[in-house]
């Protein structure tokens, strides 16, 4: 009986090591115990993006694009979307409660990720570090780092650890922001020259207020519109930069390697009683500081006669339908002068700003892997041009001699014009420009564009030329806060002083020039108030940073 007791104890210890030895053990590494995805299926990855007004659809069904990627590394995306306006408060909502998704793709051009919030969040262990990642699965972003001078560091937290990753995008229309559109038409119509200073721009709005440069016999033109939910847009950058330097963004200037504060200086409030003359004259649109994009570009590009005289945008397309024959009306402001000759343009291009891709913590394993490998895919030339061009042969070609790029040279790619018939069924090849893309300068200028200018295949040289006229206007120094690493004990505090500081500035300034406060007499307690807002230890925690990065 013992024998058999024992035989029959070394069977049953010899069955629970076979299936102890089936399952992997929790120090088994991500990359091991993923080996198996292939047989279990593809793997399920929530990522979350802003929805923009002319997206397409990302679900695989009708996206070539998202079935491309999702083939290619076992994947199966399920989109978490909100709207533009609501995607960064959404974004923090998410972070804040612990109900985030696998990974984010910000919008290249939209609020993304902070080095505060990058930083905060990867020192919390939401983020998760990516430097092993990288190092193990993706050899396009580390030759990225090698070749791009000011990625690697851009992207490196002081403690040493890469939590985010940046689209690059070396957009030279994009990096002079804040640009004024008028209509030429109206200026043609009006003999009126291109304003050159303040008072000259102010007269034009004036006639384009009292003088029906449209036609119709009604008073229904709007002389200068814009709005403010997307930074580049807002009539404010354009005007005050002929005071003071504004970027529109944290206002902070450097001058002589010190920080100071430009929405306190004196200059500041001799921008904003120009601004306001100009709105209590009717000259801006009421609407600016109440109305998002969609609403901007109603305005126009309205169905009947034409309405508006000059509108503050990034480039045309932003209140302009392409399409609409009026477009060819409208050109670039340079900048103006101001009564006491300052007269500057911000300029951001060649830092690491904000990121646009993250993983959390919940995509431990083989999604993280999966993640960076495909963000790997979205850093090589190919990755980007399908991300963000779509399909070869369907949408671009490669560039043929005919094919003329931004310098002049022969385009490297071209864009294919592809009509949709009422039967076809809807498909999309794109994800545009978001997430961890790698839109070099050198890649931009390589597309080809129509050497017309003015026709709606050469917008992308008509953008240029037009940046063109602000080149060069920009300050000696600049500093962005979005740019700077500052100390990890100090991220925390600057990033509640920034929220509180940025939401004061704008508060006041749009009061200021609606006159919903007195710029004379309320702008002393103004000045007061950045006192109680810790002005002197924001500047001081910013300075910090600032000199670290110039040695």
């Amino acid at each position: 009986m013992k024998k058999v007791s024992m035989i029959g104890l070394t069977l049953l210890l010899s069955v629970l090591l076979l299936l102890t030895a089936c399952v992997p053990s929790k120090n088994e590494s991500a990359s091991n115990s993923s080996k198996g995805s292939d047989k279990d299926g593809p793997i399920p990855v929530t990522i979350f993006t802003p929805s923009l007004s002319w997206d397409g659809k990302f679900e695989s069904d009708v996206n070539e694009f998202t079935q491309l990627v999702e083939e290619k590394f076992n994947l199966k995306i399920t989109w978490e979307m909100a709207p533009q306006d609501a995607a960064k408060e959404k974004q923090q909502l998410s972070l804040a409660s612990g109900d985030y998704p696998d990974a984010y793709f910000a919008v290249t051009w939209l609020d993304g990720i902070s080095k505060v919030d990058a930083q905060k969040y990867g020192k919390e262990g939401v983020f998760l570090p990516l430097n092993e990642l990288i190092d193990e699965h993706a050899p396009n972003i580390k030759k990225a780092m090698e070749e791009i001078s000011y990625l690697k560091s851009g992207a490196t937290a002081p403690d040493g650890n890469i939590y985010a990753l940046p689209a690059i995008n070396e957009c030279f229309h994009c990096s002079r922001y804040g640009k004024m559109w008028i209509n030429t038409e109206w200026l043609e119509k009006l003999n009126l020259d291109m304003p050159k200073t303040t008072e000259e721009f102010r007269d034009v709005l004036r006639a384009f207020k009292n003088n029906d440069p449209n036609g119709n016999g009604k008073k229904d033109e709007i002389p200068l519109s814009g709005e403010t939910v997307e930074v580049g847009n807002s009539p404010n950058i354009f005007l005050m930069n002929a005071f003071i330097h504004s970027n529109g963004k944290d206002y902070i200037n450097v001058k002589n390697g010190e920080l100071y504060l430009a929405a306190m200086q004196p200059e500041w409030k001799e921008g904003l009683k120009y601004i306001h003359s100009l709105y209590k004259e009717g000259l801006i649109d009421a609407g600016t500081y109440t109305q998002n994009m969609e609403a901007l570009k109603q305005i126009g590009t309205p169905k009947g006669d034409t309405l508006l005289g000059a509108s503050a945008a990034t480039h045309l397309a932003v209140f302009m339908d392409l399409a609409n024959e009026k477009s060819a009306s409208y050109d670039v402001v340079p900048p103006v002068k101001g009564p006491n000759g300052a007269q500057y343009t911000t300029a951001n291009y060649g830092n690491v700003n904000t990121f646009t891709f993250a993983i959390t913590e919940k995509a431990k394993g083989e999604k993280a892997e999966a993640l960076i490998k495909l963000a790997d895919f979205l850093y090589s030339e190919e990755g980007t041009i399908l991300a963000t061009k779509g399909k070869e042969g369907v949408t671009w070609k490669k560039g043929g001699s005919e094919d003329i790029d931004l310098n002049g040279k022969q385009a490297k790619y071209a864009t294919i014009k592809k009509e949709k018939s009422e039967d076809e069924k809807e498909i999309f090849y794109t994800w545009g420009e978001r997430g961890p893309i790698m839109l070099t300068r050198e890649l931009r200028d390589s597309m080809a564009a129509a050497t017309d200018e003015w026709s709606s295949e050469g917008y992308e040289r008509r953008l240029y030329n037009a940046t063109l006229k602000y080149d060069g206007f920009e300050p000696e120094e600049l500093f962005f806060a979005e740019a700077a690493w500052v100390d990890p004990a100090d991220a925390e505090e600057v990033s509640l002083l920034q929220i509180n500081m940025n939401k004061y500035i704008n508060e006041n300034t749009v009061q200021f020039i609606t006159g919903a406060k007195d710029i004379e007499k309320d702008w002393d307690n103004y000045i007061a108030g950045f006192k109680k807002l810790q002005v002197d230890r924001y500047l001081e925690i910013y300075q910090k940073a600032y000199d670290v990065e110039k040695k």
